[in-house]
């Protein structure tokens, strides 16, 4: 593996080191790319210790190294240029040499990663918030498995717990578990779930209603029921008969102590409810498994929270908590307190707890004794590890669940399961907001992935029939890649708007124009097989003359920008942060579409030239094909 950019920094830093007796690392810290017009790397002397008085000293040192063209000191900076010749040599036949592994560096201690993501819960179809967590956890599973790691994608069902109770209990009322003909298995789930849940909540504020003791208070309740009785109107028109059946025989019972029931029968693994919730569950997830199989989602494992407590493991994390000298009686319940432990700032720094972060007592089961959901995790924590002797573990949820991850590794390294507490990363992210939309699975009010998908293909569709194409098989492809693309062109840490004009843009800034880019470039390979131009990269190196960047800035640049690509990927994998490539891959796509737009590759007269122009399509037709790969895109030859 051939990082071209290391390889001419190391050049230029073994003479420096040898004469300053710096250590070669120290010295490769100080390098940055400036500005254009001051070169094409500097050394900013005060980043590795060195006055400006040895600046001179320096520069010479750095001129000894045979890509170096000229260098020049100015202030605390080193500037040098390189040799256009030698350096585009050096890239364009690694990338040659190297093909589809070009820049995917290897790490020297691979490890055994386990990628939980998604695990959406079972009672609503999957939204567009669940498409970030499905983009970011293929994207990262495929960069930790590309540097060499052994990667299990898992999904966790949460198939106990109040909400699939609340489900539960409406499929029952219904008497009939079925989808109607022609509605998506979750999508049925997810009425049935909302109608259920805003029924409940109606009547609970009615009573509210009936106790309120000011006006002010009043007020403020009708408000919330007059947008509970909209979301329900909403959702009536949808399923009419099943809305009348469970309006009638929800008056019938008392909801509350019919959800405690089945959240208390469940656990205990009675035969009759295990088996009805089972099958009322198995039906969403057939739903996520058709969306996720669309979205290009795949998992290894599909575990059942209620496996775990089935299997006693949740009982016997319980019974080792409640003999912890960290457990108590908080509000009347065993609770384990963590104030004593997160006193010790070097527990905090382990587990990687914010000092800012305030965490209360963690409450292990309910009075009727059923469990949480944090305690619940700790169990499967647990068997994540074990299961695939993995040495870390990534859950991909959302920033908001900040405070239960940080308990989780509190409560496993109270358990003595420090390894596993301190190697049990929470990958966080923010939301997806869609203007003048805000979001309720409770109350029905989602934009469904199944929803985004179908109208980024239908638009899509337009987009290539304007341009003289129909070809639902490739809108379908532009589409998905579409929103994978704006859901990853995001930092994690930064919430992202999503805007169809942004999405779906053709020109720039998204997934459509890399692929047309990416197009582009094997277009051109085409174009040469048909005028009888050899596109071999190996006899092309034979016969390229390489000073073919020595008058040209833009093909300068695009040797410059793939030599990069090693550095960007490395990156990436050390921050686990896909937009760094996506970013990078627009850059280099506009640098790309501009060169192409002013120079021409294939009727260059000049054969030396033309092969070295066609080297650098190569390079970066599989730079880009490389990153499309990495973020779960598929490239496209045609579009």
């Amino acid at each position: 593996m051939v990082r071209p950019l290391l390889e001419v920094k190391k050049c230029i830093a073994e003479p420096i080191s040898s004469c300053t007796r710096l250590p070669i690392e120290k010295v490769l810290e100080g390098f940055d790319i400036p500005r254009e017009e001051f070169g094409d790397l500097s050394i900013v002397l005060p980043r590795i210790g060195i006055d400006t008085s040895q600046a001179s000293v320096v520069a010479q040192k750095a001129s000894e190294c045979m890509y170096v063209d000229s260098v020049s000191a100015i202030g605390i900076y080193i500037n040098i240029k390189l040799k256009r010749d030698l350096f585009s040599k050096l890239v364009l036949e690694t990338i040659a040499n190297e093909k589809s592994s070009y820049g995917v560096v290897k790490t020297d201690q691979p490890k055994r990663i386990v990628v939980e993501y998604v695990s959406a819960n079972p009672v609503h179809p999957l939204h567009i918030g669940a498409a970030r967590n499905a983009a970011l956890g293929q994207a990262i599973s495929n960069i930790l498995e590309a540097s060499g790691n052994y990667v299990q994608r898992r999904f966790y069902i949460n198939d106990v717990g109040r909400q699939v109770a609340v489900l539960a209990l409406g499929m029952k009322l219904l008497g009939e578990i079925e989808p109607p003909i022609g509605m998506k298995p979750d999508h049925w789930i997810g009425i049935v779930y909302a109608m259920t849940n805003i029924l409940i909540e109606i009547e609970s504020k009615r009573k509210n209603l009936a106790l309120a003791s000011s006006e002010e208070e009043k007020k403020k309740i009708l408000r919330e029921l007059d947008t509970l009785l909209s979301d329900l109107a909403r959702l009536k028109e949808v399923a009419p008969d099943a809305f009348e059946k469970l309006a009638q025989e929800i008056k019938n019972i008392d909801p509350e102590q019919e959800i405690a029931k089945i959240m208390k029968l469940y656990e205990s693994g009675d035969k009759e409810v295990k088996d009805f919730v089972r099958k009322v569950v198995e039906l969403c997830i057939e739903g996520f498994k058709q969306t996720l199989h669309r979205f290009g989602a795949k998992f290894d494992s599909w575990d059942w929270e209620s496996d775990l407590v089935w299997s006693s493991e949740v009982k016997k994390i319980v019974e080792e908590l409640k003999k912890s000298p960290y457990t108590s009686i908080h509000k009347g319940a065993y609770a384990l307190d963590f104030s004593q432990i997160l006193r010790n700032k070097e527990i905090r720094s382990k587990l990687r707890i914010p000092q800012s972060l305030e965490i209360p007592p963690l409450i292990l089961m309910r009075s009727d004794e059923t469990t949480l959901y944090t305690v619940r995790d700790i169990a499967y924590t647990i068997k994540k590890f074990r299961e695939f002797n993995a040495d870390i573990v990534i859950n991909v949820i959302a920033a908001e669940q900040l405070l239960p991850q940080a308990q989780l590794r509190l409560a496993l390294y109270t358990l003595g399961y420090r390894r596993e507490a301190e190697n049990l990363i929470h990958y966080s992210y923010e939301m997806v907001t869609i203007s003048g939309i805000k979001m309720s699975s409770r109350r029905g009010r989602i934009i469904t992935l199944d929803e985004v998908l179908d109208e980024a293909k239908a638009r899509s569709l337009k987009e290539l029939e304007k341009r003289g194409t129909v070809n639902e098989e490739i809108a379908e492809k532009i589409g998905t890649a579409a929103v994978k693309f704006a859901l990853l062109s995001v930092s994690p840490s930064r919430p992202v708007k999503f805007v169809w004009e942004n999405v779906l843009n053709f020109e720039r800034n998204s997934a459509p124009y890399l692929l047309y880019t990416y197009a582009r470039t094997k277009g051109i390979e085409r174009k040469a097989k048909e005028m009888g131009i050899d596109i071999d990269p190996a006899k092309n190196i034979a016969i390229a003359d390489f000073g073919f960047a020595n008058d040209n800035i833009r093909r300068w640049r695009l040797v410059k920008f793939l030599a990069e690509f090693p550095e960007v990927f490395i990156k990436s994998y050390q921050e686990l942060d896909p937009s760094i490539l996506a970013v990078y891959a627009l850059r280099l796509a506009d640098e790309y579409n501009s060169w192409y737009d002013e120079d021409p590759i294939l009727r260059e007269s000049n054969e030396g030239f033309r092969a070295a122009k066609i080297l650098l399509t190569y390079g970066v037709s599989q730079v880009l094909e490389i990153i499309l790969n990495l973020l779960g895109i598929e490239p496209l030859e045609r579009m």
